[in-house]
Protein backbone atom coordinates (compact mmCIF):
# COMPACT_ATOMS: atom_id res chain seq x y z
CA UNK A 1 0.00 0.00 0.00
CA UNK A 2 2.75 2.38 0.61
CA UNK A 3 4.35 1.56 -2.23
CA UNK A 4 1.68 3.45 -4.98
CA UNK A 5 1.30 6.52 -2.63
CA UNK A 6 4.90 6.22 -2.58
CA UNK A 7 5.74 6.22 -6.19
CA UNK A 8 2.52 8.66 -6.18
CA UNK A 9 4.56 11.35 -4.30
CA UNK A 10 8.09 10.70 -6.16
CA UNK A 11 5.96 11.49 -9.49
CA UNK A 12 5.02 14.40 -8.37
CA UNK A 13 8.26 15.55 -7.01
CA UNK A 14 9.68 14.28 -10.07
CA UNK A 15 7.36 16.68 -12.11
CA UNK A 16 7.92 19.35 -10.12
CA UNK A 17 11.95 19.16 -9.85
CA UNK A 18 11.55 19.04 -14.14
CA UNK A 19 9.54 22.21 -14.29
CA UNK A 20 12.32 23.90 -11.98
CA UNK A 21 14.68 23.03 -13.96
CA UNK A 22 12.26 23.97 -17.20
CA UNK A 23 12.03 27.06 -15.51
CA UNK A 24 15.50 27.74 -14.75
CA UNK A 25 16.65 26.65 -18.26
CA UNK A 26 14.32 29.60 -19.82
CA UNK A 27 15.90 32.11 -16.79
CA UNK A 28 19.10 31.28 -18.21
CA UNK A 29 18.21 31.31 -21.53
CA UNK A 30 16.73 34.99 -20.95
CA UNK A 31 20.02 36.19 -18.84
CA UNK A 32 22.23 35.18 -21.42
CA UNK A 33 20.16 36.86 -23.89
CA UNK A 34 20.33 40.19 -21.51
CA UNK A 35 23.83 39.47 -21.00
CA UNK A 36 23.86 40.31 -25.11
CA UNK A 37 22.06 43.14 -25.16
CA UNK A 38 24.10 44.97 -22.44
CA UNK A 39 26.91 44.12 -24.48
CA UNK A 40 25.73 45.56 -27.50
CA UNK A 41 24.61 48.72 -25.37
CA UNK A 42 28.07 49.55 -23.87
CA UNK A 43 29.69 48.58 -27.15
CA UNK A 44 27.39 51.47 -28.63
CA UNK A 45 27.46 53.81 -25.39
CA UNK A 46 31.38 53.41 -25.96
CA UNK A 47 31.11 54.57 -29.58
CA UNK A 48 28.47 57.32 -28.61
CA UNK A 49 31.19 58.41 -25.82
CA UNK A 50 34.13 58.81 -28.15
CA UNK A 51 31.51 60.58 -30.81
CA UNK A 52 30.63 63.00 -28.38
CA UNK A 53 33.92 63.96 -27.07
CA UNK A 54 35.00 64.41 -30.89
CA UNK A 55 32.07 67.24 -31.50
CA UNK A 56 33.13 68.40 -28.19
CA UNK A 57 36.78 68.69 -29.38
CA UNK A 58 35.42 70.21 -32.51
CA UNK A 59 32.85 72.61 -30.85
CA UNK A 60 35.63 73.92 -28.86
CA UNK A 61 37.86 74.46 -31.39
CA UNK A 62 34.98 76.31 -33.79
CA UNK A 63 34.37 78.63 -30.79
CA UNK A 64 37.93 79.48 -30.47
CA UNK A 65 37.96 80.65 -34.08
CA UNK A 66 34.59 82.56 -34.07
CA UNK A 67 36.05 84.39 -31.04
CA UNK A 68 39.17 84.84 -32.72
CA UNK A 69 37.26 86.05 -35.77
CA UNK A 70 35.25 88.21 -33.41
CA UNK A 71 38.57 89.76 -32.09
CA UNK A 72 39.95 90.68 -35.54
CA UNK A 73 36.96 92.03 -36.54
CA UNK A 74 37.18 94.40 -33.66
CA UNK A 75 41.16 94.98 -33.95
CA UNK A 76 40.59 98.39 -34.73
CA UNK A 77 37.46 99.86 -32.01
CA UNK A 78 38.26 101.72 -29.27
CA UNK A 79 35.47 101.96 -26.42
CA UNK A 80 35.37 105.28 -24.44
CA UNK A 81 33.75 105.09 -20.97
CA UNK A 82 31.42 107.94 -18.97
CA UNK A 83 31.27 110.20 -21.53
CA UNK A 84 28.40 112.59 -21.15
CA UNK A 85 24.99 111.99 -23.05
CA UNK A 86 24.98 115.31 -23.94
CA UNK A 87 27.52 114.41 -26.25
CA UNK A 88 26.27 113.45 -29.35
CA UNK A 89 25.54 113.30 -33.25
CA UNK A 90 28.43 115.17 -34.66
CA UNK A 91 29.89 116.84 -31.62
CA UNK A 92 30.25 113.15 -30.61
CA UNK A 93 32.00 112.62 -33.78
CA UNK A 94 34.43 115.38 -33.21
CA UNK A 95 35.28 114.03 -30.06
CA UNK A 96 36.70 111.37 -31.17
CA UNK A 97 38.24 112.29 -34.29
CA UNK A 98 39.88 115.65 -33.03
CA UNK A 99 39.49 116.29 -29.24
CA UNK A 100 40.86 112.28 -28.47
CA UNK A 101 44.02 112.89 -29.97
CA UNK A 102 44.52 116.67 -29.17
CA UNK A 103 43.52 115.56 -25.38
CA UNK A 104 46.50 113.07 -25.54
CA UNK A 105 48.68 115.50 -26.21
CA UNK A 106 49.80 113.84 -29.50
CA UNK A 107 52.25 116.68 -30.79
CA UNK A 108 51.34 116.30 -34.02
CA UNK A 109 47.68 116.94 -33.51
CA UNK A 110 46.82 113.45 -35.46
CA UNK A 111 43.14 113.85 -36.89
CA UNK A 112 41.68 110.61 -36.84
CA UNK A 113 39.58 108.59 -39.57
CA UNK A 114 36.86 107.33 -38.07
CA UNK A 115 34.66 104.95 -39.93
CA UNK A 116 31.72 104.69 -37.32
CA UNK A 117 31.32 105.87 -33.82
CA UNK A 118 28.01 105.19 -32.01
CA UNK A 119 26.58 104.05 -27.79
CA UNK A 120 25.83 100.90 -26.67
CA UNK A 121 22.39 100.04 -25.89
CA UNK A 122 18.95 101.93 -26.59
CA UNK A 123 19.01 105.82 -25.82
CA UNK A 124 17.69 106.31 -21.82
CA UNK A 125 17.21 109.26 -20.05
CA UNK A 126 20.52 109.87 -18.02
CA UNK A 127 19.19 110.06 -15.08
CA UNK A 128 18.20 106.63 -14.84
CA UNK A 129 22.37 105.54 -14.83
CA UNK A 130 25.73 106.33 -15.90
CA UNK A 131 26.24 107.38 -19.36
CA UNK A 132 26.46 104.65 -23.00
CA UNK A 133 29.86 103.35 -23.71
CA UNK A 134 31.17 105.19 -26.98
CA UNK A 135 32.81 102.50 -29.24
CA UNK A 136 33.95 103.78 -32.51
CA UNK A 137 35.61 102.28 -35.46
CA UNK A 138 39.13 103.67 -36.85
CA UNK A 139 40.54 103.28 -40.51
CA UNK A 140 43.76 102.71 -39.35
CA UNK A 141 45.44 100.45 -37.33
CA UNK A 142 48.28 102.40 -36.19
CA UNK A 143 45.87 105.00 -35.32
CA UNK A 144 45.08 102.87 -32.55
CA UNK A 145 47.84 102.26 -31.49
CA UNK A 146 49.50 105.55 -31.17
CA UNK A 147 45.99 106.55 -29.17
CA UNK A 148 46.33 103.71 -26.58
CA UNK A 149 49.69 103.97 -26.26
CA UNK A 150 49.12 108.47 -25.23
CA UNK A 151 46.07 107.07 -22.92
CA UNK A 152 48.64 104.89 -21.27
CA UNK A 153 51.60 107.47 -21.23
CA UNK A 154 49.22 110.22 -20.02
CA UNK A 155 47.33 108.15 -17.11
CA UNK A 156 43.93 110.34 -17.26
CA UNK A 157 41.58 111.71 -19.64
CA UNK A 158 39.12 114.48 -18.83
CA UNK A 159 36.49 115.82 -20.69
CA UNK A 160 35.01 119.14 -19.25
CA UNK A 161 35.47 118.28 -16.11
CA UNK A 162 34.65 114.52 -16.05
CA UNK A 163 37.20 111.14 -16.00
CA UNK A 164 36.95 109.50 -19.15
CA UNK A 165 38.16 106.10 -19.78
CA UNK A 166 39.63 104.38 -22.69
CA UNK A 167 39.37 100.41 -23.34
CA UNK A 168 40.36 98.16 -26.36
CA UNK A 169 36.90 96.62 -27.85
CA UNK A 170 37.40 92.80 -27.18
CA UNK A 171 34.44 89.86 -27.89
CA UNK A 172 32.99 89.09 -24.18
CA UNK A 173 34.54 85.87 -23.84
CA UNK A 174 37.84 87.83 -24.45
CA UNK A 175 37.25 90.35 -22.12
CA UNK A 176 36.02 87.84 -18.86
CA UNK A 177 39.35 86.09 -19.60
CA UNK A 178 41.19 89.14 -18.99
CA UNK A 179 39.24 89.88 -16.42
CA UNK A 180 40.50 87.17 -14.40
CA UNK A 181 44.09 88.60 -14.55
CA UNK A 182 43.08 91.50 -12.48
CA UNK A 183 43.74 89.89 -9.04
CA UNK A 184 47.28 88.80 -9.73
CA UNK A 185 47.71 92.30 -11.92
CA UNK A 186 47.06 94.10 -8.62
CA UNK A 187 49.32 92.60 -6.75
CA UNK A 188 51.96 92.77 -9.05
CA UNK A 189 51.40 96.73 -9.24
CA UNK A 190 51.49 96.95 -5.84
CA UNK A 191 54.76 95.13 -5.57
CA UNK A 192 56.33 97.25 -8.49
CA UNK A 193 57.00 94.39 -10.61
CA UNK A 194 57.24 94.76 -14.31
CA UNK A 195 54.54 92.84 -16.38
CA UNK A 196 52.46 93.59 -19.48
CA UNK A 197 49.48 91.57 -20.16
CA UNK A 198 49.77 90.22 -23.86
CA UNK A 199 47.09 89.02 -26.07
CA UNK A 200 44.68 87.40 -26.15
CA UNK A 201 44.78 86.55 -22.60
CA UNK A 202 48.69 85.98 -21.41
CA UNK A 203 50.86 87.41 -18.31
CA UNK A 204 54.23 88.17 -19.04
CA UNK A 205 55.68 89.13 -15.98
CA UNK A 206 59.34 90.36 -15.41
CA UNK A 207 60.77 88.98 -12.11
CA UNK A 208 64.19 88.48 -10.87
CA UNK A 209 66.25 89.40 -14.40
CA UNK A 210 63.85 86.72 -16.02
CA UNK A 211 60.74 86.75 -18.13
CA UNK A 212 57.97 84.06 -17.32
CA UNK A 213 54.49 83.99 -19.31
CA UNK A 214 50.95 82.36 -17.57
CA UNK A 215 48.78 81.37 -19.55
CA UNK A 216 46.32 80.92 -16.46
CA UNK A 217 45.48 83.77 -13.51
CA UNK A 218 45.80 80.98 -11.26
CA UNK A 219 48.83 79.10 -12.16
CA UNK A 220 50.19 82.59 -12.18
CA UNK A 221 48.87 83.82 -8.37
CA UNK A 222 50.36 80.29 -6.57
CA UNK A 223 53.53 81.08 -8.26
CA UNK A 224 54.48 84.49 -8.15
CA UNK A 225 52.98 85.12 -4.36
CA UNK A 226 56.19 83.66 -2.65
CA UNK A 227 58.26 85.55 -5.65
CA UNK A 228 56.96 88.70 -5.36
CA UNK A 229 57.45 88.97 -1.35
CA UNK A 230 61.25 88.23 -2.09
CA UNK A 231 61.50 90.96 -5.50
CA UNK A 232 63.60 94.17 -4.91
CA UNK A 233 61.07 96.98 -5.72
CA UNK A 234 63.41 99.20 -5.84
CA UNK A 235 64.90 98.06 -8.77
CA UNK A 236 61.59 96.86 -10.96
CA UNK A 237 59.50 99.01 -12.76
CA UNK A 238 56.11 99.02 -13.10
CA UNK A 239 54.63 98.51 -16.57
CA UNK A 240 51.04 97.85 -17.47
CA UNK A 241 50.19 97.58 -21.41
CA UNK A 242 48.13 95.39 -23.67
CA UNK A 243 49.25 94.36 -27.11
CA UNK A 244 45.69 94.40 -29.38
CA UNK A 245 44.89 91.80 -31.68
CA UNK A 246 47.39 91.07 -34.60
Amino acid sequence: MLSPLLDEKLGRLSTAIDLALSQLTSQAQRLTEVEERVSTLEDGLTHLQTSVESHDSLLSSLIDKVDDLENRSRRNNLRIVRLPETVKGPQLHHVVSSWLPTALGLTDNLALTVERVHRLGPDLSPSLGPPRTVIFQLLNFSDKIRIMQAYRKANTLEHNGTTLRLFQDFSASLAARRRAFAPICSKLAAANVRFTLQYPARLRVHLHGQVTFYDSPTDALTILEDDTARSPSSTSTRQRSSNPPT
